[in-house]
């Protein structure tokens, strides 16, 4: 059995690309020949090491990434489709035409509004035998313009017996990109939400943790850095993933405010789609305070963690549970056991159910 996989954004090497590589590797474990089709093999290598993953059978085609592409046209991708047992697809906000024995288009971003054509994008849907989506909201977002559409939510994989729980410190920790302002994942917020818990504790730090990306991102950790110059405020930017799990091991408490101030029925590209880097956290046992909107809200469910929807919450319930090892502890061993419903394991099944 033979299938394609087509990403155009493997190059960003987020979550959303460790989630197309290990939906490849899962193919591959249920007896595909994967070809995943992108223009350069070194870019492949270096997300397969940041991740920590073992591509050596996928098979990289540049070719047919070309044939793929925006710019080519419909024959040529009927052509380089059409032999294919089984073709995985990253939308790009559009609908594609494929024309593989089975279609699988994934979505992972609820983009408010889908591009193209409405006739020609109902026609895209007979061909595509199921939409994949990252999150219950992501798939609300889009079904909500295709409504009779096969879909099913496949959550992202994440290592969770990567992310040990080591001896604990005074941390609290938030890893998220330092992206430009209109992407922004709300650092800022978090260095306020600080200011007002240090005020009232001394004891703690914060560490805020990612990605660089661009001029806009350099910019923002600047601006970041003016803001924390008189807290004890440590921003730690390109982590590799060894440096990510000796963070995640000794923080106590994890934040994320994405989406803070947005109107998510509005905007919904602007909150969290889901919220890996939480997930991971929970993981290591970090008790998780993070902001209440997007797919956040399908990770922490009843008695898991913390949904707050202002800086005074986030504040108020941080500085509840430092002042409450008891209950710190407790919340930790919950972040562990449900983060477990979100490993690599749980995911391969899930996609052995999906295909078969």
């Amino acid at each position: 059995m033979k299938a394609l996989v087509y990403d155009p954004y493997v190059d960003t090497m987020g979550g959303g690309e460790r989630y197309v590589l290990t939906f490849s590797l899962a193919l591959i474990k249920a007896g595909y020949r994967v070809t995943l089709a992108w223009k350069d093999g070194a870019v492949i290598a270096d997300a397969a090491k940041r991740f920590n993953l073992d591509i050596s059978s996928l098979k990289i085609d540049p070719q047919a990434y070309h044939d793929l592409s925006l710019s080519a046209g419909l024959l040529a991708r009927y052509f380089r489709t059409r032999d294919y047992d089984l073709v995985f697809w990253v939308s790009d906000g559009s609908l594609p035409y494929l024309f593989g024995k089975k279609n699988y288009l994934h979505f992972q971003v609820p983009f408010k509004k889908i591009g193209g054509n409405p006739i020609n994008n109902l026609l895209k849907t007979v061909r595509i035998n199921r939409f994949i989506f990252n999150s219950a909201f992501t798939a609300n977002v889009i079904n909500g313009q295709l409504p009779l559409i096969s879909s099913t939510i496949l959550f992202p994989p994440i290592d969770t017996e990567s992310f040990k729980s080591e001896k604990k410190e005074n941390v609290i920790l938030s890893v998220a990109r330092f992206d430009s302002p209109s992407h922004a994942k709300r650092q800022d917020i978090l260095i306020r939400c600080f200011e007002r818990v240090y005020k009232k504790n001394k004891d703690y730090k914060l560490i805020l943790a990612g990605a660089v990306k661009g001029e806009g991102g350099k910019d923002y950790l600047s601006v970041l850095q003016k803001a924390a110059e008189k807290l004890p405020v440590q921003l730690v930017s390109n982590p590799d993933f060894n440096e990510l799990k000796k963070l995640y091991a000794k923080a106590k408490i994890f934040w994320h405010a994405a989406g803070y101030g947005v109107d998510e029925k509005m905007e919904p590209e602007k909150v969290e789609h889901f919220g890996i880097t939480t997930v991971e956290a929970m993981a290591a046992g970090c008790v998780p305070v993070v902001i209440n909107k997007g797919g956040q809200r399908e990770i922490i469910v009843t008695d898991k963690g913390y949904l707050c929807g202002s800086v005074e919450e986030i504040a108020s319930t941080t500085l509840s549970l430092i002042n409450s090892p008891e209950k710190l502890k407790l919340m930790s061993g919950k972040a562990v056991e449900r983060s477990k419903y979100f490993s690599v394991k749980v995911f391969e099944a899930k996609v052995h159910a999906i295909i078969f």
